[in-house]
């Protein structure tokens, strides 16, 4: 499969407005070492993630394959900023049958807390391929670190498993498994990272000389 784009909607993180921190960082750096190109909106209030998500679905951004939302999060919702929030049941009658084949990364604490049955029922109304993201509260220095080869895999065009081999290796499942991680697909399946325990050799005791 070719590589897809990346369009990101990121939510107005912080109250001090001198604060320039953004996960636009991790997209240039991407599209630096990687070719990954993307877009990226900034959005503070739902009437502009409605305008912006409304432009992604159209024909001409149809090889931007992989959706991003970086904003704060609580189970199935996504919070733009102190004062604006929206439900994933909002997004998902915005995007109803508009998704087909795309990957969406929900960089949000715990939105991928909510049931499964309303993760399934949000990628059966959207047509997406899988949707994946965080089920407990994360750091934002850890979870940046670790969506830069999350978003590499997801915009790669390969398998949809290749994100599981990537995420499940002995380097990368830890952090994923610590931070909640888990993708949900539109067959129905989920994956979360498992991660094996380490043995620890028993200590040997040598009798003195």
């Amino acid at each position: 499969m070719p590589q897809g784009g990346i369009f990101c909607v990121e939510g107005q993180w912080h109250r001090d407005l001198r604060d320039r921190s953004s996960v636009r960082s991790t997209l240039e750096l991407l599209e630096r070492h990687r070719g990954i190109r993307f877009i990226h909106k900034d959005v503070a209030a739902p009437d502009e993630l409605t305008y912006f998500l409304d432009r992604w679905t159209l024909k001409q951004y149809a090889d931007y394959t992989v959706g991003f939302f970086a904003m704060h999060g609580e189970p199935s919702r996504l919070c733009l900023t102190d004062w604006h929030s929206v439900e994933l049941d909002e997004i998902a009658d915005q995007l109803a049958g508009k998704c087909g084949g795309k990957r969406l990364y929900f960089g949000s604490c715990s939105v991928m807390q909510g049931s499964e049955a309303k993760l399934h029922a949000f990628l059966r109304a959207t047509g997406a391929a899988l949707m994946c993201g965080f089920s407990r509260q994360v750091d934002w220095v850890e979870s940046a670190a670790f969506e830069t080869v999350l978003l590499d895999v997801l915009a790669s065009g390969q398998r949809h498993n290749a994100t599981e081999l990537r995420i499940g290796s002995r380097q990368w499942a830890p952090l994923a498994a610590y931070l909640g991680f888990r993708i949900v697909y539109a067959n129905g399946r989920v994956w979360r990272p498992g991660v094996a325990k380490v043995r620890v050799p028993r200590q040997v005791m040598h009798s003195p000389s």
